[in-house]
């Protein structure tokens, strides 16, 4: 629990430097998954300052990054030589992408990691899984989000995206305790179930208080608004 503390605590932090503004630094971040969803970018207060579509070269389009429900899995990339992975490259400030690393959980918690490439002579990174396992699908909603943002893409064709839309779905199962911490193998019996209901209350928590609400949220809102009316 404490872990998940830290990550909210260092998230307001990216927080309050936000509403000081974009800050010097730019990078280029290659969207793929959900965030492809305007409504995803809106309900994060990201502000992209810039989009345009962007094919990766020998990278394939992956759903093994577990979700915290039993046979479902969010977007990854791996090296596929031969395959491209369609996307969206934005533009974002350094700090919008740091709150966008607390998104998808990557300080503290560790569940991707930033990938860095280059390719056409454009450095930008994408979020990769820390934890590839095979068998997950997607959920309908997840998919719904990657093949409506593919749809202004014009390397994405009519086919792709037909295959994309084909791929098997899953409805969300159980609540997987390991989310976020795998059961010690040398744990049994009591251990194991103490260990376990504790990680289980410990990731609801997490998932329906500590990462849904924010301290600083409201003011991030306000600022984009601010923004968008002086652009």
């Amino acid at each position: 629990m404490l872990r998940y503390l830290l990550w909210r605590l260092r998230f307001e932090v990216c927080n309050v430097k936000r509403l000081f503004g974009h800050g010097p630094n730019r990078v280029q971040y290659l969207a793929f998954g959900a965030n492809l969803s305007d409504a995803i970018l809106k309900e994060r207060r990201i502000t992209p300052l810039a989009v345009q579509p962007f094919t990766l070269k020998d990278y394939g389009l992956r759903f093994d990054h577990p979700s915290p429900w039993e046979g479902c899995g969010y977007a990854s990339a791996e090296q596929a030589p031969g395959e491209s992975l369609h996307g969206f490259l934005y533009a974002l400030s350094g700090r919008d992408a740091a709150r966008m690393d607390f998104y998808e959980v990557v300080p503290v918690l560790k569940r991707y990691r930033r990938t860095v490439v280059e390719q056409d002579g454009v450095e930008l990174y994408f979020y990769q899984t820390n934890r590839s396992t095979r068998g997950l699908k997607p959920t309908a909603e997840y998919l719904g989000y990657i093949i409506k943002g593919l749809e202004s893409h014009p390397g994405a064709s009519a086919e792709y995206r037909n295959t994309i839309g084909a791929i098997e779905t899953a409805d969300p199962g159980k609540f997987v305790s390991s989310y976020m911490r795998e059961q010690s193998r040398y744990r049994v019996g009591w251990q194991s179930f103490i260990s376990d209901t504790y990680q289980q209350l410990s990731l609801k928590v997490f998932l329906h208080f500590i990462y849904k609400y924010s301290l600083t949220d409201h003011f991030i809102r306000h600022r984009a608004g601010f923004e968008s009316k002086t652009e």
